[in-house]
């Protein structure tokens, strides 16, 4: 039955509304793995508090307390929109369940979005700097008593880098010169490194020639194969247990999805109904020690 015109306002602002947001969190994300969701009420943020924590300490007379390293890292709030508009011949012609696949289109698109920023600004790493002002990804990260320490690789991902990467990780000083205690458990590369990545954690045997040695790096880290890095032979071990994550997606306002429908001047002119959703947010670095990135060229 053709779609009349007391339907359009249900059907579109509410009906279409539904469709798009069941497409939105039914779409594969990554981004909440590797970062941090922060709420913002401002239109940016300083993240005063990124850098060690004071340790644990024998409590024998009284407390001690132990103030933070002044860091000011500020994550500027952006804004993010997508529309589309429909010609109201469709809505005459009954192509109602064309306009719902569009609109499902949009709810993956703006979930996909999220993935695109985060994944990409990690891999520009390299020529951005974080809350100690060096690059994110640098060999010159030095805090406190801590002596210059590095996150950042040059080699092509293999058995071997792999494992001297997370050697690397495991052995970060806090401030103080303390370990850390990190411990890598997720590996992020571009489509041309998932077989390489594949093999390395998840093969029975260890990945050298024919060996028949067990691969001692089996099961040690999540896979998250994104198109979104930058090039095709980097490659990043993150740790994402913690609390603050490598990365920052600081969350102003959620997605929203509008409707400019026919009472308006574009309808009644142009014989079209606008839809679109729009969201405030923006990403930025968490914790350098959280990740190690190698920028192969």
């Amino acid at each position: 039955m053709a779609i009349v015109s007391s339907d359009i306002s249900r059907l579109l602002e509410a009906g279409l509304k539904t469709i798009f947001f069941e497409a939105y969190e039914k779409t594969s994300a990554y981004y909440e793995k590797i970062a941090t969701v922060v709420p913002s009420t401002r239109d940016r943020e300083v993240y005063a508090w990124l850098g060690s924590l004071p340790r644990m300490r024998e409590w024998t007379d009284e407390r001690v307390p132990k103030g933070l390293l002044e860091h000011e890292f500020t994550i500027i709030n952006k804004n993010w929109e997508l529309s589309i508009a429909i010609d109201r011949n469709a809505l005459d012609d009954d192509q109602y369940g064309q306009i719902k696949a569009r609109v499902a289109q949009m709810g993956e698109e703006a979930a996909r979005h999220i993935d695109e920023i985060v994944f990409g600004l990690l891999s520009e790493g390299i020529d951005l700097p974080c809350y100690d002002g060096k690059n994110f990804f640098s060999d010159e990260h030095q805090e406190g008593e801590s002596t210059e320490q590095s996150n950042l690789g040059t080699d092509a991902l293999s058995v071997d880098t792999y494992g001297e990467a997370r050697s690397i990780m495991m052995r970060l000083v806090d401030d103080r010169g303390k370990p850390m205690g990190i411990v890598p458990d997720t590996l992020v590369v571009p489509p041309e490194l998932e077989e390489t990545a594949r093999v390395i954690i998840a093969s029975d045997f260890y990945p050298s020639g024919n060996s028949t040695k067990a691969n001692p790096w089996k099961d040690s880290a999540e896979l998250i194969v994104t198109p979104y890095l930058s090039d095709d032979k980097s490659w990043f071990l993150l740790c994402t247990a913690r609390a603050i994550k490598p990365m920052i997606l600081q969350m102003r306002k959620e997605v929203e999805f509008n409707a400019l429908e026919g009472a308006s001047e574009r309808g009644f002119f142009r014989r079209e109904f606008v839809y679109g959703a729009e969201a405030r947010y923006n990403v930025g670095f968490g914790m350098w020690q959280f990740a190690y990135g190698s920028i192969v060229s």
